[in-house]
């Protein structure tokens, strides 16, 4: 290889590397939307259901029932009725919980919110793809099923499955994750939470844990809704999660689009003691559809019913496909192309980095790049001294030349004057004479 071509090769991969450096300092590493932890030793600690076929009733102050659950109630729970007014849990006494008013919400649809999207993460839209799960996989109907649990194969299956097919014929993307996780104990939130995190591995807006209640009284959750026989549902959301306030906005959302368009379906919104594996996502919900009680028939209508609020409350429209029969979901608004871009610089940048390195060892390995770099940077100071050498010589030399001609001009003149000098002496003596 000529010193020519290796110089070259040694100069751009140094400009190659510093350019990849700079880059990459540049654009740190975009950090992903969640950052789940998978175990966390809090949870199934409270999030326990009643194991003993009892429930506890909510009452007010005035002693009206304004809730009943199968759930463990602790004093500091609360509930948004189905009115918006909303209570908190003062003291538990047997199965019996008392709760108090701390004041109404405003949970009216807002025509605005339809027109843009619920966003996921920083200024990102949401994605078009909802993800649906069961903790308790064993949750049964006893008029359908036959039996309150299935283990591994709980009729609260098919109830998801609805779910999940009007989602998509809704237009929204749905993945129904079936993996069980008996048995029905405490450690059910932890086992459940694996499939949570491999199910956000997909990056859904939302992910859904369907359950059914355990109030023995059907009469509780069983409705009507324009005719359609359902069973209610209610909305539950893990007050011990850092997603708890964006976590209960949703719902606050689901069901302000719910009681616009169907009326008497939602039957509240708990605030629970405990995880739900909420912290997650910040779009994480669990559901429970009807009760034991109920015929999973009016419950797969409830969960139906449900899934109409989901892309409204995401914003996700759903114009027919243009490249077969069926919808697909397209956001209202363009995606973010913040992280592409951090993605692309930090690409751009290896690549520089690499290709400097290669282009260095190609100079004849680090040794022989190192030293060629002092041959270069040693030959390029060599160099401009040898032109400063050579400048300041002609330099000199076209001095010297001037002095020459000067000295010659001077020496003329002398010569001249002595000449005159002598005319003027002899004219002077024979004007004499």
């Amino acid at each position: 290889m000529s010193k020519k071509l290796s110089r070259k090769l040694i100069v751009t991969g140094i400009v190659m590397i510093v350019a990849g450096i700079a880059l990459l300092a540049g654009y740190p590493v975009a950090r992903t939307a969640y950052r789940p932890v998978i175990n966390l030793p809090e949870i199934g600690v409270f999030e326990v259901e009643r194991d003993d076929g009892g429930y506890f009733t909510v009452v007010d102050e005035k002693g009206e029932i304004i809730d009943m659950t199968a759930r463990q109630v602790y004093v500091g729970d609360e509930f948004i009725a189905e009115d918006n007014r909303r209570y908190r849990v003062q003291r538990i006494e047997g199965d019996t919980a008392y709760a108090e008013m701390v004041g109404k919400e405003q949970i009216v649809w807002k025509e605005e919110w339809e027109e843009a999207a619920v966003v996921q993460g920083r200024g990102q839209p949401a994605k078009n793809l909802v993800a649906i799960y069961h903790t308790h996989s064993d949750e049964s109907y006893v008029p359908t099923d036959g039996t309150h649990s299935i283990p591994a194969r709980g009729g609260i299956f098919k109830v998801g499955a609805t779910l999940e097919d009007k989602l998509e014929k809704l237009g929204v993307n749905t993945i129904h994750d079936t993996t069980p996780h008996e048995p029905h104990d405490s450690e059910s939130y932890k086992r459940s939470r694996r499939t949570a995190f491999r199910l956000l591995q997909k990056r859904p807006s939302v992910i859904i844990d369907v359950h059914r209640d355990g109030v023995p009284n059907p009469d509780f959750y069983q409705t009507s809704v324009k005719g359609t026989p359902a069973t209610k549902v209610r909305l539950v959301v893990g007050r011990q999660n850092p997603n708890m306030s964006a976590n209960l906005e949703f719902a606050k959302r689901l069901k302000a689009y719910l009681d616009k368009t169907h009326p008497g379906l939602v039957r509240g919104i708990f605030l629970a003691k405990g995880n739900y594996n909420q912290d997650l996502s910040p779009r994480s919900i669990l559901v429970e559809v009807g009760t034991h009680t109920n015929s999973r028939d009016r419950a797969q209508n409830g969960a139906a019913l449900f899934a109409d609020a989901i892309p409204k409350v995401l914003g996700i429209n759903t114009p027919p496909s243009r490249t077969g029969p069926g919808p697909t979901g397209i956001p209202k608004s363009p995606p973010s192309t913040r992280g592409d871009w951090s993605s692309l610089a930090w690409v751009i940048g290896i690549l520089l980095v690499g290709g400097g390195i290669f282009l260095l060892i190609s100079a004849g390995g680090w040794s022989g790049a190192r030293e060629k770099l002092k041959q270069f940077v040693s030959g390029e100071w060599a160099n401009a001294l040898v032109k400063m050498r050579g400048n300041r010589r002609r330099h000199n030399v076209q001095e010297s030349r001037i002095n020459r001609k000067a000295f010659r001009i001077e020496e003329v003149r002398d010569k001249y004057e002595e000449a005159n000098v002598n005319t003027n002496d002899e004219r002077a003596e024979f004007q004499k004479d």
